[in-house]
C-alpha cells in the first residue's frame, strides 16, 4: 500500500480527463453537427441540380439567348435549386432536380428574389406532408 498516495490522484486525473474528453459531444453539439451535415447535403444537391440544369441548354427570348448566359435567370435557377433541395429534405414529395419539360413551372418564379418566397410558391402545388 505504499503506492496509494499516487493511485488516488491518478484516478482523479483520469476521471477529469474522461469527463473533459466527452464534454464536447453534448447533445447540443451533436444537433449543430447534424444541422451542419444536412446543410452540406442540401448545398451539394442544390449544386448538382444547377449543374444538371445547365446541361438542359434552355433558351430565353425571341433571339434564343442561352438562359445560362443571362445573369438574373442563372441566379434565379440557383435559388430554385436551393428551394427544391430544402423542400426535399423537409420531406415534401418533390424532386430536388429541375426536369427538362418544367419550363412552364420555372419561368414564372425564376426572377423571385428570395428562396423562401420560391419555397412558398412551390408548396402551393405540392401534396400535403404525410405523418410517418
Amino acid at each position: 500500500m505504499k503506492f496509494s498516495p499516487f493511485i488516488a490522484p491518478s484516478i482523479v486525473l483520469m476521471v477529469v480527463a474522461f469527463n473533459q474528453t466527452f464534454a464536447g459531444s453534448s447533445p447540443d453539439n451533436q444537433a449543430v453537427a447534424q444541422i451542419s451535415a444536412e446543410q452540406q447535403r442540401i448545398t451539394q444537391i442544390s449544386d448538382t441540380c444547377y449543374q444538371s440544369w445547365q446541361q438542359l441548354h434552355w433558351t430565353i427570348g425571341e433571339n434564343g439567348m442561352p438562359a445560362a448566359n443571362h445573369p438574373a435567370f442563372n441566379n434565379g435557377i440557383k435559388r430554385i435549386c436551393q428551394a427544391r433541395a430544402e423542400l426535399f429534405f423537409e420531406g415534401y414529395e418533390i424532386s430536388p432536380f429541375i426536369e427538362p419539360e418544367s419550363q412552364a413551372q420555372i419561368y414564372p418564379i425564376v426572377f423571385r428574389p428570395d428562396v423562401e418566397e420560391i419555397k412558398e410558391h412551390l408548396r402551393l402545388n405540392l401534396p400535403q406532408l404525410r405523418l410517418i
